[in-house]
């Protein structure tokens, strides 16, 4: 009777400390995989924006390099028209020299722009 006893009492300590253990660990565990799908969610979307942030610098990174090429093609275009304005001036001058006639800077201008339309 005595063994029947010990074997009772054992088995009520040992679920009575087991039990609230195994709830104790299920609980926690399902806290962690809802922190841990949490983690997940924050971590895809913190990986989507910082895709996203980097689009958009590759795109005005493009876009500026373009830009800067556009002006770089202006500038040299440009340059080339008052080469050219300026070579035609400078004929016309020397021609009205050979001539002795004389015609103001404002004159000249005109009529190189004239002559390059």
């Amino acid at each position: 009777m005595m063994l029947t006893t010990a074997r009772i009492v054992s088995r009520r300590i040992v679920t009575a400390n087991i039990a609230p253990r195994a709830a104790a660990a299920a609980s926690s565990t399902r806290c962690m995989s809802i922190a841990d799908q949490f983690g997940k969610k924050e971590k895809v979307e913190e990986d989507r924006y910082i895709r996203a942030r980097e689009a958009q610098i590759a795109a005005a990174k493009a876009a500026s390099e373009v830009a800067d090429a556009k002006a770089a093609e202006l500038a040299a275009k440009s340059q080339q028209l008052i080469d050219a304005k300026t070579a035609s001036m400078n004929e016309v001058a020397d021609l009205l020299a050979q001539t002795g006639d004389v015609i103001s800077e404002a004159g000249l201008a005109n009529l190189a722009d004239w002559k390059h339309t």
